[in-house]
């Protein structure tokens, strides 16, 4: 018996850019934005304490779907942030009416007018010596006003703090910068060749949007970073800040990518296994501790590692010591685990990969990533290994169960039926197997014998009517009945006296001649020849 196993595929959901209005600016920052190695504090928007989420702000989710290059993150815009959703181009130009900043207007053409603020302040304190984090800015102005100077949309990240000196609000400078350049990011700066009368600029960190689906912004910039050296434990402030120049047409935004606003922090440490979790058994398929590449890292990184756990590497595992290499171009690197199998019973055992790093501060950091190690129970199969019948079952069942193993278990009978009950035929003698698998993976199998007692056994002498006892007056013909069979006797003289099918042990030689007769018998695809001596028939 065979069992299909049925698989349904599933079709992918309809997937696209998503935006939220829903978190205040704190919430904002602290819940999307945030990365790691800083702390926030003193969240504002537009100048004030919001306690209420805020025009021009929200939360995306769903870019991987897109062309945006950024998957999820924060958005800031010089429109309503909902109005980025939707099909290019969207024209939206939305007033918000929040007014000007210095700063901005400090950016933009000189005599130009800023409108439409969004501007999202915080403190923060780095555990580093740098700050990193990833945004794209885009906008309903490309490609027209490529080379206006009047109506070209502006933003800023403007950082202040202890070894800061720019020229912005308290010697604040502008960290959102073309790369390897002063300049300020821009539509006027950053560009393609869409338009015939403006020659392109630094048109290799351009994306035109002109026939998206998801976003109405015409164009916007690849992932860029801003960054900056910071001083470990000193207060910053930093201010992002985006407005429409010139007029209130048309929407600008920035697009900040969530959990990238970090100081230095230790790259994240994962443990997984083959089967799915971070347990294994000792001898069986082991697993592996996992390191990704810390965000903002881009060329080969080393982190230095140590083993501690109650196994000991070495004896129940080996590992080689650190460090960790990270090349450039790759995101993990990957250390094989392997439980060894010792014998000894020891309980469940764990081994801790730790990462660390000290910071700029001065201080340790460590992140840790366990997995653990359970004591390998071997597999048992528990089944009648003999069955000894009288040829009178047309099937019967054998029974297993089984102990042991590790993680999913499995019992086979011969290739294909999974069951703990397998049904036989009765009348063949058989040899039948039964296989415990699990995902170690191992096996056991075990062999059970089935003798049907139906071994063909013909007499040579018969005495029917010799007694008054019934005792062999019938030709019995032992290991037949029940089975496919075809019986022939003929006498001396070549008189057939028998031909019959599937005979029943219902035949005597009462009334007939003493003598010999000759048979055939046939039982299943065995043919018997010989004779039998009938003795007292009358």
């Amino acid at each position: 018996m065979a069992f299909q196993l049925a698989v349904v595929a599933a079709m992918p959901a309809m997937a696209q850019l998503n935006v939220t209005t829903n978190m205040t600016p704190t919430q904002l920052v602290q819940n999307v934005l945030l990365g790691g190695g800083v702390t926030v504090s003193n969240v504002t928007f537009n100048g004030v304490v919001a306690t209420t989420p805020q025009p021009g702000t929200g939360a995306f989710t769903g870019g991987n779907t897109t062309n945006l290059g950024l998957d999820a993150g924060v958005i800031l815009s010089s429109g309503l942030a909902t109005s980025v959703v939707g099909p290019a181009p969207g024209i939206e130009s939305d007033a918000l009416g929040t007014g000007s900043d210095p700063d901005l207007v400090a950016i933009t053409t000189p005599g130009n007018t800023i409108y439409d603020k969004s501007v999202l302040e915080f403190d923060f304190v780095p555990n580093g010596d740098s700050l990193k984090f990833s945004f794209v800015f885009g906008s309903e102005e490309y490609p027209s006003f490529n080379c206006s100077p009047t109506f070209n949309d502006v933003f800023g990240f403007f950082l202040s703090g202890p070894g800061i000196n720019g020229p912005y609000t308290n010697n604040a400078a502008n960290i959102a910068l073309v790369p390897g350049t002063t300049l300020p990011v821009s539509i006027a700066n950053i560009h393609g060749n869409e338009d015939a009368f403006c020659q392109p600029v630094n048109a290799q960190y351009y994306v035109s949007n002109a026939n998206g689906t998801q976003i109405t912004l015409n164009g916007f910039t690849v992932v860029l970073r801003a960054e900056a050296a910071v001083m470990c434990g000193e207060t910053y402030h930093i201010k992002l800040a985006i407005g429409d120049a010139g007029d209130q047409i048309y929407n600008s935004t920035v697009f900040l990518q969530a959990g990238s606003f970090m100081s230095n922090v230790l790259p994240p440490v994962t443990a997984a296994t083959a089967y799915g979790d971070a347990t294994t058994a000792e001898g069986c398929l082991g697993g592996y501790f996992a390191i990704f590449r810390p965000a903002g890292v881009d060329s080969t990184y080393s982190v230095d590692y140590y083993m501690t756990g109650t196994a000991t590497n070495g004896t129940d595992y080996s590992i080689a010591p650190g460090p960790a290499v990270i090349p450039a171009g790759q995101d993990s690197v990957v250390i094989p685990f392997q439980a060894f199998e010792d014998g000894v019973q020891e309980g469940i055992e764990t081994a801790i990969m730790n990462i660390f790093m000290v910071n700029a501060c001065g201080d340790t950091v460590v992140n840790s990533a366990m997995l653990a190690i359970i004591q390998y129970v071997p597999m048992e199969i528990q089944t009648q290994s003999f069955f000894l019948l009288q040829c009178d079952q047309d099937s019967i069942p054998l029974y297993a169960t089984m102990s042991g193993g590790f993680g999913q278990t499995t019992l086979a009978w011969g290739d294909t039926l999974h069951s703990p009950v397998a049904y036989v035929p009765g009348m063949q003698n058989g040899t039948y197997t039964i296989t415990a698998r699990d995902a170690c993976p191992k096996s056991v199998t075990v062999t059970i014998e089935v003798d049907a007692g139906c071994q063909v056994h013909i007499p040579n002498v018969t005495t029917p009517g010799h007694s008054t006892d019934g005792f062999n007056d019938m030709f019995v013909v032992e290991g037949i009945v029940g089975r496919d069979n075809q019986v022939q006797i003929w006498d001396r003289w070549g008189k057939e006296v028998l031909n019959t099918r599937n005979y029943q042990n219902n035949f005597s030689f009462r009334g007939r001649h003493d003598g010999v007769y000759y048979y055939v018998i046939r039982v299943l695809e065995k043919q018997y020849t010989g004779y039998v001596q009938v003795l007292g028939s009358n």
